[in-house]
């Protein structure tokens, strides 16, 4: 498995109030692959890294879907 990565101290993170967030009204996702020495998959925002947070390497995109927010 790769490298467990600590995080920060609570405190050392940013404050974020939720009526300064606005997402997006579609994003798409794509479902992505590892190799087959690593078997990772799972779903990733298209656009964005495609890296395995378990090997490093990259992923594969099989299929992507746009999403829609709703109310």
């Amino acid at each position: 498995m790769g490298e467990i990565k600590e995080g920060y101290p609570l405190n050392e993170y940013p404050e974020v109030e939720e009526e300064d967030i606005e997402f997006p009204a579609e994003i798409w996702i794509a479902y992505a692959v590892c190799g087959t020495s690593c078997g990772i998959q799972g779903f990733i925002v298209d656009g964005q890294t495609q890296v395995c947070q378990n090997c490093g390497k990259l992923m594969y995109r099989t299929y992507s879907r746009k999403y829609r927010l709703v109310d």
